[in-house]
């Protein structure tokens, strides 16, 4: 029974992770959280960041003891000759005489350990800081790559949930037209209306469904493009559980039209501040290269010679030896190449400055223009949303005038593409609220924490 029991608990969670991989439906909320984790410039960003951590640590441990260890074996081929002269040997023997001799032994083994520690570098404490700031860019490049990624994937749901209403909308429409193409064939055999009006309605009738065609079309773009952007198979079912009503609601926060804008909370402000920071950094680095490195060894090793090769056996006999010592590098004189080296960080530190001024001014004048935007996106809605119902009106009274035959179908085909166009109107005034809130939430610095 106990088995049973485990096995359909095991059954279970399997199913559960089976339906969350396959998870297909998605409110705006849900796709960025999930496109958040999935998408695949998020994870690159990741992976950056974590190479930068690995970067600070690959630094800071250059202060660290450093221990190498070294190994080698050697054997003579052909002994290297050296001609002593015959007197070492016979006192006797005449002056230009030599004797060929071969010192050493055919084959010799030796191994050697360095402990090395740095004591004193300025440019490596500067290259600490500077690995530390390298981190914080990468970590703010993964901010800015997640705002951006909000960005796209609030575009493309829009973009997708309007292919979704512009059908529905195209649908209605043609069923209304296919209405009125019978009637108006029916009004023209009783000598009610001309061929001509049957034929306009005709003609209105074949591009609304050429319309809808062309946006079938463009939604199986749209949906493959979310599924692109949210890091899942473009061909992946997929489901959009919000409505443009809800979509609206979601965009309509009057709170960010009170916002005010605070350069720390940008992410762009604090690229730059980190782009500042890392010159005033090589400014340092540049100044450090005058002054001395102090760096300190210990050596031990042993050295085995023999003419066989024997290095393994116990009664092998090595010889110990030992080395302390420190080095110091002083730069003296570099012909100026130093000086002008500094000059030249100190003058690009002084424009990342500049640069980071100008950047605040410019992200002010962008948040002014993206709230004025935003605010205005409100009314523009609120004008189409109003002219979508006059236009309503106006089609549905033409209808009526050119069935009592006080119209004609020249009126009506205007009143319709008029109405075509607000209703279209209408729903990009949707679209264009969430699009300039998630563009003021990311100036404002809220929209990604």
């Amino acid at each position: 029974m106990k088995y049973i029991f485990n096995t359909f608990i095991i059954s279970m969670l399997f199913l559960a992770q089976l339906q969350a991989q396959d998870k297909s439906d998605f409110t705006l909320d849900q796709a960025i959280t999930y496109g958040l984790k999935n998408n695949a410039n998020i994870k690159k960003a990741q992976n950056n960041v974590l190479i930068a951590k690995k970067k600070v640590w690959e630094t800071t441990s250059m202060g660290f003891p450093q221990i190498d260890g070294t190994a080698s074996y050697q054997k003579f081929l052909k002994q290297p000759v050296n001609l002593m002269p015959a007197r070492i040997f016979n006192p006797q023997a005449p002056a230009d005489t030599y004797i060929p001799i071969k010192f050493g032994t055919e084959q010799n083994m030796k191994w050697n350990t360095t402990l090395k520690q740095l004591i004193f570098s300025g440019s490596y404490l500067v290259g600490l800081q500077s690995s530390k700031t390298f981190k914080k860019i990468s970590e703010n490049a993964e901010v800015k790559t997640r705002q951006k990624i909000k960005e796209v994937i609030v575009n493309a749901y829009g973009n997708a949930l309007l292919s979704d209403e512009s059908i529905k909308i195209m649908q209605d429409n043609i069923k209304t037209v296919e209405k009125n193409h019978f009637e108006v064939q029916q009004m023209y055999k009783n000598g009610l209306v001309e061929e001509t009006d049957v034929e306009q309605v005709e003609i209105t009738l074949s591009n609304l469904k050429n319309q809808l065609d062309y946006l079938k079309r463009m939604k199986k773009v749209a949906y493959e493009m979310l599924n692109f952007t949210l890091g899942r198979d473009t061909q992946a079912p997929l489901k959009l559980t919000d409505d443009i009503e809800s979509l609206k609601n979601k965009g309509m926060q009057l709170d960010l039209l009170k916002s005010t804008f605070k350069p720390e909370q940008n992410i762009d402000y604090r690229i730059s501040q980190n782009q500042a920071k890392a010159k005033k950094l090589q400014f340092k680095y540049e100044k450090t290269k005058a002054l001395p490195t102090i760096a300190a060894f210990v050596n031990y090793g042993k050295n085995a010679y023999n003419n066989d090769f024997k290095f393994f056996d116990s009664s092998q006999s090595w010889f110990e030896q030992s080395l302390f010592g420190i080095n110091i590098n002083i730069p003296i004189f570099s012909s100026l190449g130093r000086s002008a080296k500094v000059h030249q960080a100190k003058l690009n530190y002084k424009n990342a400055q500049i640069d980071l001024a100008e950047k605040e001014k410019e992200l002010r004048l962008q948040f002014n223009k993206t709230q004025n935007e935003y605010e205005h996106s409100f009314k523009n809605y609120e004008i189409a949303k109003q002219n979508y119902k006059l236009a309503e009106k106006i089609e549905k009274k033409e209808g009526v005038k050119f069935k009592e035959g006080v119209g004609n179908s020249f009126q009506l085909n205007q009143a319709r593409m008029q109405l075509y166009q607000s209703q279209q109107q209408y729903l990009q005034s949707i679209i264009n609220i969430i699009n300039k809130k998630v563009a003021l939430e990311n100036i404002i610095g809220s929209a990604i924490e």
